[in-house]
């Protein structure tokens, strides 16, 4: 090494891996200084490996013992004493000390007796420090108690030296650099005279020098690769170091790659081992070519950073507000008024009741008090643009004109529908029915029971593959839910009939993992599996194409290549559709020529607003699974904006319960440059990454190693938003959640909690959002439950509109009138089609003077109290109605009388709905009840039992009830009697 180290004497080296750098400053003989800037300060810092020993940004203390200095540019201008000496004392056992110079040395430093220092007899007490002399001699050194070897002390800091000097000049012998670009002017100043070996650009002009170091190219999780060339490197007489900075990538080399090349676990380089593993926190690998010895490190291998943590505090966050809840400045729809802004809440006395009023704006300044009872008659309009929804104007027609306008095209799309839904049933096609023998091997192999739900879809599905009519369902169903065993199922049935099946997803990943699943759960049946996407080879891809057109091919599952011109199936029978909302409009279009009379079933967690409004409609068969596998727990969501903490405390946390976690980042350009800020935050984690435009076999790799336990953390695009079954996977954090669509926060965040345990959702955004950003986080807040992916394509509807129906363009009369009104509409037309029969639907005005109201000193926040009362009236039964007011209760406590009394009215209103009263008024004597059907069936004998009184009236049709001997807050309870008698 003597040659190396004149051959670089004085030299830039360019280009050199920083393992290399490392590895050239280990090898400096006596005292050298290696400068790098503070965020690289930590790769340089352990030299154990190497067997040198680092002194990081040292001062008085270590002058003169300190070989191998590292300094960042702020450590190495630190200004100290230019006589090093004549500012520190060095106290070591065995060296001889005068009493009077050495009590003279400490007054000059700064120490003052009796105050800093203290001497009894033969000891000298210098706070902390403890020495014991015997006469001039010192014997001993203690510090805080216990003994030390020696001890440095250094000048107060208040006392002042006049001649200082840049603490890199006191540490002699060669500087190394390791990026000029980044050291300030006035350090070069501090450094000239000195023997500098640069390797970077910047700083002073110095000689190119070539190393004889070959750097080596990133593996990027390709270890298969590395393992082949360790092998070749072996063979041929190189020795091999491979640095780790975790423990678990040495094992995770060890056991997969690593052992049967006789791979040992070393401390510090071993010049006699063949191939070792080293603890060191170096970037980069190269082949020294002089001393015939490969450097690897785990960043080479794997492009991230580092692992260990103390456990922190459990999140803990208020939860979410509900989506559900009225804000000042939603819109909503009166069925009568039409249109109108809400402004808040106002309580208002009238006849000596107190109730609070919902006060609605409308076009021209008016205005309408509407009582908080009737907020059931309300509808939301979200609105279809980023255009807010015209005002109606109270008093005038342009309401009425605009729903019957929106009626007429609702029936006419109807129309449509039904038309094109009988054409599907009129098309004929084959049935599949049921093969008791063949039937039963599918269902051995499956080693959990069917959840009822999954029993019940399967029925739904095996009974329409049983009809000689195309059959058309969608599976809904959470993530992890079962949806793939009813689909195989179902191929199974059609492969049994010797037709063939086409399973189509949106991600190569998925292709792979299902095709994985099928090939397990077949390998005991005559039944071929192919797979055909961007993993498959040329030549693989030609037999399977041609296996589909004989008939070889059984069941083929892929992407997008499905849809290919020129692929031939000899008898498909069967098209499965998987994550159906991910498929574009021109791919659909292509699918529905693939799909002509064929059997359809389509899978999804959240299906699409047109989907899902066709299956509610009854003109797509659908079956909903709903039930969670035993064990499952809902997935914890916290919605916060970013917070570097918040995201290093989720990691480690799952880290300590041998978790991993996903990070998603969604943009490709910097998502290299997110991961780097990661391993600063993070370096206790193994981190790798991967987006869409990795080669595909990359993107493959790192995703197996993930999943096989070689990352902490994953930094990914939304490319892992389907399918993806990792079960240690139990975090993940979305960096941008604003940006992602309902579906796909949904289908990211059902990435995690796919086993018992807990998991754990982070929906970051920044500071400021839009309306329907705002609205999409607070939805997916809310539905939390298991199985709630159904009610969040509602959700999804709700915000984003239904889309084009059939082609038909519906936007003016959905903004006119708002989503849910046009729907309730078209709803009623296919009813009618159908020859159904249709019910209005059923409100109550309630009219009492009755003080009924959440007052402000029960619930103080306005917000929380709209929340409440939103979600009051959207109760439709008693046992939703009972858990609603015993959360209230547990949250603000027993209710006062008004309270108590509004929750009586819900009540009320709840049970009259159901018997079918229309409305509760009062008069000055009685209370009166008129019902929507006469005569009435209710039970005589009970009405004149009852403590008060009470009569059927012919005009209005229904009861009333005498006021005499009530009092107002008695009212609900007596009409709630009388409601209790009707059928």
């Amino acid at each position: 090494m003597e040659g190396r180290e004149r051959k670089y004497q004085g030299r830039y080296l360019p280009a050199l891996p920083q393992v290399a750098r490392a590895y050239l400053w280990a090898q400096e003989a006596g005292p050298s200084v290696l400068i790098a800037p503070p965020e690289r300060i930590r790769l340089y810092a352990d030299l154990t490996a190497f067997g040198k020993g680092v002194w990081q940004n040292p001062g008085l203390a270590e002058y003169g013992q300190a070989e191998h200095v590292l300094f960042d540019p702020e450590g190495a201008l630190r200004m100290l004493p230019l006589e090093p000496e004549a500012a520190r004392i060095v106290f070591r056992p065995g060296q001889r000390y005068l009493r009077g110079e050495l009590l003279d040395k400490l007054e000059v430093l700064g120490y003052e007796r009796d105050r800093d220092f203290g001497v009894r007899g033969d000891t000298l007490t210098i706070g902390d420090l403890r020495l014991e002399f015997f006469g001039d001699l010192l014997e001993t050194v203690f510090l805080q108690g216990r003994q030390v070897g020696g001890y440095t002390l250094t000048a107060r800091g208040d006392v002042a030296f006049l001649e200082k000097a840049p603490a890199v000049g006191l540490f002699s012998g060669r500087v190394f650099v390791d990026q000029p670009a980044t050291v300030p002017a006035e350090l070069w100043r501090a450094l000239e005279g000195r023997e500098l070996v640069t390797f970077g650009l910047g700083g002073p002009e110095l000689p190119l020098e070539k190393a004889d170091i070959a750097p080596l190219p990133p593996y990027r999780a390709r270890l298969g690769d590395f393992e082949r060339d360790v092998a070749d490197w072996l063979e041929r007489g190189y020795r091999l170091a491979v640095f780790y900075k975790h423990a678990k990538t040495r094992d995770y080399l060890c056991a997969n790659y690593l052992e049967r090349l006789g791979c040992v676990r070393r401390t510090s380089l071993d010049e006699g081992a063949a191939l070792q593993l080293l603890p060191g926190p170096f970037e980069g690998g190269f082949v020294d070519e002089l001393e015939r010895i490969v450097f690897v490190t785990e960043s080479l291998l794997f492009s991230f950073g580092g692992a260990a943590h103390a456990r922190g505090r459990r999140l803990l966050r208020p939860a979410p507000e509900d989506p559900g809840a009225l804000a000042v400045g939603d819109y909503l729809v009166h069925p009568e008024h039409g249109v109108g802004r809400f402004e808040g809440i106002e309580s208002r006395e009238v006849l000596g009741a107190v109730r609070d009023y919902l006060l609605l704006r409308y076009a021209d300044e008016g205005r309408l008090y509407l009582p908080v009872e009737q907020l059931p008659l309300l509808r939301r309009h979200p609105g279809t643009s980023d255009e807010p929804p015209r005002l109606s104007s109270l008093g005038k027609k342009d309401w009425r004109r605009a729903r019957e306008r929106a009626r007429a095209d609702a029936e006419e799309l109807a129309q449509k529908l039904i038309v094109a839904h009988a054409k599907r049933l009129a098309t004929p096609g084959r049935a599949y029915p049921a093969q008791t023998e063949w039937d039963g091997l599918i269902t051995a192999s499956f080693p959990h029971e069917l959840t009822e739900d999954q029993r019940r879809a399967l029925a739904d599905t095996l009974r329409d593959l049983e009809t000689p009519h195309p059959m058309d369902r969608l599976i809904s169903g959470d993530v992890g839910f079962g949806k793939t065993e009813i689909a195989l199922r179902a191929a199974h049935r059609v492969v049994g009939h010797g037709a063939q099946v086409a399973y189509l997803t949106p991600t190569t990943l998925l292709a792979e993992q299902h095709f994985r699943t099928f090939k397990e759960r077949y390998a005991e049946l005559p039944v071929e599996v192919a797979l055909l996407s961007r993993f498959t080879t040329e030549k693989e891809a030609r037999r399977v194409v041609a296996g589909l057109k004989s008939g070889r091919v059984d069941v083929v599952i892929g992407t997008h290549r499905l849809l290919s011109e020129g692929l031939e199936f000899k008898d498909l029978g069967l098209l499965i559709v998987d994550e159906e909302h991910r498929f574009g409009v021109a791919q659909k279009e292509k699918i529905k020529n693939l799909a002509a009379g064929l059997d359809v079933l389509s899978l999804s967690a959240t299906p699409i607003p047109r989907t899902l409004y066709q299956a509610l409609v009854g003109l797509k068969d659908v079956s909903s699974i709903q039930t969670p596998p035993p064990g499952r727990k809902p997935i914890q969501t916290i919605i916060s904006p970013f917070d570097p903490s918040l995201v290093r405390e989720a990691v480690l946390f799952e880290m300590e319960r041998g978790g991993k976690t996903f990070y998603v980042h969604d943009r490709i350009a910097s998502i290299e440059a997110r991961a780097r800020y990661l391993e600063a935050l993070l370096p206790e984690a193994r981190i790798g990454v991967v987006h869409g435009r990795m080669p595909e076999s990359e993107v493959e790799e790192v995703m197996r190693h993930f999943a096989r336990g070689a990352f902490d953390l994953l930094v990914a695009t939304t490319i892992v938003e389907s399918g993806l079954d990792i079960p240690e996977a139990n975090t993940i954090i979305i960096e941008r959640a604003d940006r992602l669509g309902l579906a796909s926060l949904y289908q990211l965040r059902g990435r995690v909690g796919r086993r018992e345990s807990e998991a754990y959702a982070y929906l970051f955004h920044p500071r400021k959002l839009t309306d329907a950003a705002e609205r999409r986080l607070a939805a997916l807040a809310d539905l939390t439950d298991l199985g709630s992916g159904h009610r969040l394509a509602e959700k999804d509807m709700e915000i984003r509109g239904v889309g084009n129906l059939l082609g038909p363009e519906q936007h003016g009369h959905i903004q006119a009138v708002s989503f849910e009104v046009y729907t309730e509409l078209l709803a009623e037309a296919v009813r009618k089609l159908k020859g159904e029969a249709v019910e209005p639907p059923r409100h109550v005005s309630l009219d009492l003077a009755v003080s009924a109201r959440l007052t402000p000193e029960y619930v103080p926040s306005a917000a929380a109290r709209s929340s409440l009362y939103g979600r009051l009236a959207q109760a439709r039964n008693l046992a939703r109605l009972a858990r609603l007011l015993r959360e209230i209760e547990e949250q603000y406590g027993p209710p006062p009388p008004e309270a108590r009394a509004f929750f009586d009215m819900t009540r009320l209103r709840i049970v009259a709905e159901q018997k079918g009263v229309r409305s509760i008024t009062e008069d000055r004597d009685h209370v009166q009840l008129v019902v929507a059907e006469w005569p009435p069936d209710y039970d005589a004998a009970g009405l004149r039992q009852l403590p008060f009184r009470a009569e059927e009236t012919r005009y209005p049709p229904g009861f009333r009830i005498r006021k005499q001997g009530l009092r107002p807050e008695d009212y609900p309870a007596a009409i709630l009697r009388l409601l209790y008698l009707l059928a």
